[in-house]
């Protein structure tokens, strides 16, 4: 289970079908339900939760809520969520369904910053990623400071945590993702054996045609940026790499920024290619 604050957050997961199913708890405060902008629709949406029967709700005092939250300064509304089932890959009637002929995967290789985390699962969910996977030491998805920064996203982009790079290359073969179409977000490239000579380049990511295949994307740690274990990877010419093009002077982007210009990239390719269907 995990937990969520704030109006915003539990007023917008209970209203989606998918989410109020979650709900487990909620502490509410008299002056959270009568807050000038957002108590009427926090009321609203918490009898909704009554009506249903299945969450218990009830009132707070501040101090009994300061206690239950973490934010520093508490806005009076608290609730206990289920964590969802981890990403199991697209089922039989999902495939049939889909308008979508490829899947797409955003790789975190040990993002720790919940901040940076939130934002790209609102990427993620604003570009229709298929799912976030999480490699070792990639802070807590659930984490409440991670949902508060993804507001809500979290529980729209289907997320798998994996123990291993090698579990995570097989799980993306089970869902169509060859190695060849990984690509890790670096300037390297790979080499040969003995170094001397570059095979594959990485490439702009607006060279890369997203949507011909089912891919992943891979995003490193911020400042470190991606682990020994994935430049081997790219270094080896197991998968493949691309960067962001930027004017001389600047070495790199926010871990957020990079992949979130990306992702964006492959919104674009999509658009035009189902503008070009019709």
């Amino acid at each position: 289970m995990t937990i969520l604050e704030g109006h915003r957050l539990v007023i917008d997961t209970i209203y989606n079908d998918k989410t109020r199913s979650l709900y487990k708890d909620v502490l509410v405060t008299w002056d959270a339900l009568n807050h000038p902008q957002l108590g009427e629709k926090l009321s609203s949406r918490l009898q909704m939760l009554v009506d249903e029967g299945q969450c218990n709700v009830r009132l707070a005092a501040d101090n009994v809520m300061k206690a239950a939250c973490d934010t520093v300064t508490p806005q009076g509304v608290v609730a206990v969520v289920d964590i969802p089932p981890p990403y199991e890959g697209q089922t039989e009637i999902e495939r049939e369904t889909s308008s979508k002929d490829h899947t797409f995967f955003i790789v975190f290789d040990g993002i720790s910053d919940p901040g940076n985390v939130g934002t790209l699962l609102r990427s993620a969910f604003s570009v229709g990623a298929d799912a976030i996977i999480a490699l070792p030491n990639t802070c807590d998805l659930w984490s409440p400071k991670a949902i508060r920064s993804a507001m809500g996203t979290s529980f729209q982009v289907p997320v798998r945590s994996v123990q291993s790079w090698d579990e995570c290359l097989t799980f993306m073969e089970s869902c169509g993702v060859t190695n060849d179409k990984i690509y890790a977000a670096t300037m390297e490239g790979s080499e040969k054996a003995n170094g001397a000579e570059l095979v594959y380049e990485s490439k702009p990511h607006d060279n890369i045609h997203w949507t011909d295949h089912s891919s992943a994307l891979i995003l490193g740690r911020e400042g470190t940026g991606l682990t020994s274990e994935i430049r081997k990877a790219v270094a080896e010419g197991q998968i493949r790499s691309v960067h962001v093009p930027m004017e001389p002077g600047i070495e790199s982007l926010n871990a957020a920024v990079c992949g979130s210009v990306i992702m964006f990239e492959y919104h674009r390719q999509c658009r035009a290619f189902n503008s070009s269907e019709k």
